[in-house]
C-alpha cells in the first residue's frame, strides 16, 4: 500500500472500462471470506510501475485468519524493471533478484483468493497493478466483485469528519501494525480494519433500527 492515494481516489470504480463499484456493507454481511490483498511497488503508475511485494491474508467476517501468502516479487524481464520508493518499502534490488518470479507469484496469489472476495484499502491502486502485472505474464484474473475499505470508511464518515488513510484509520481503530509499507503488514492490518468497519456498520444499523422503533 502506498500513502499517497492516485490523484483521482475516489475508490468507486475498476482501472478498467467498467464502472462497477466496491460492495457495500450490506452486500458483505453474510460473506463468508475474504482475501485481503496489498502490494507494495516500485510507483503510483501500473502502466510503467512495478509489484515488488505481494500479501494476501484469507479472513472471515470475524477476521480468523483461515490462510495467507507473501512474496518479494521478480520480474519476468529484469531488462525492463526500473527499481524505485526504496525509501518507502525498504526492498532492496538483492531482494528483488531472489524473489519468486512474477509469473509464479500471481498464480499463487490468484490459488490462495480463490472463493474469497478482493479486498484492499484504496482497491482501484490493487487493481490497477494486479491487470497490468497480470497482462505482463499473459494471465487473466475476472474479478467481478471486490470489497474497498476506503469506500466502506468513507461511507460511515458521511460529513467527512476525519482522514482515510490506512495510516489514520489502524490508529483510529486500535490496529497495531509491525511495520509500516510492508505489504503482509498493511494486508493484516485492512483485514482487522475490515472486521471493525463492519462491526461499526452494524451498530449504526442496530441504533438506527432502534431509533425508527421508538418514534
Amino acid at each position: 500500500y502506498m500513502s499517497q492515494l492516485p490523484s483521482s481516489e475516489s475508490s468507486c470504480a475498476q482501472p478498467t472500462q467498467s464502472t462497477q463499484s466496491s460492495l457495500a456493507f450490506v452486500d458483505i454481511f453474510t460473506s463468508n471470506l475474504f482475501a485481503v490483498i496489498d502490494f507494495e511497488t516500485t510507483g503510483l503508475n501500473p502502466a510503467t510501475d512495478r509489484i515488488l511485494q505481494m500479501a494476501a491474508v484469507v479472513v472471515d467476517i470475524t477476521g480468523h485468519v483461515v490462510d495467507s501468502f507473501d512474496t518479494i516479487v521478480k520480474p519476468e524481464q529484469p531488462s525492463e524493471y526500473t527499481h524505485g520508493a526504496e525509501h518507502v518499502h525498504g526492498i532492496s534490488t538483492d531482494d528483488v533478484d531472489a524473489g519468486m518470479p512474477l509469473g509464479l507469484a500471481m498464480r499463487r496469489l490468484q490459488d490462495i483468493s480463490q472463493s474469497a472476495l478482493f479486498t484492499a484499502h484504496n482497491a482501484r491502486f490493487d487493481l490497477g497493478f494486479l491487470h497490468a502485472e497480470l497482462a505482463r505474464v499473459g494471465q487473466t484474473w475476472n474479478i467481478d466483485q471486490y470489497v474497498d475499505t476506503l469506500f466502506l470508511s468513507r461511507s460511515l464518515d458521511p460529513n467527512k469528519e476525519h482522514s482515510h488513510t490506512l495510516t489514520h484509520l489502524i490508529d483510529k481503530y486500535g490496529i497495531k501494525r509491525d511495520t509500516a509499507h510492508n505489504a503482509l503488514a498493511d494486508a493484516q492490518a485492512t483485514a482487522q480494519l475490515l472486521v471493525a468497519l463492519v462491526a461499526q456498520a452494524r451498530q449504526q444499523q442496530s441504533q438506527s433500527a432502534s431509533s425508527d422503533t421508538s418514534e
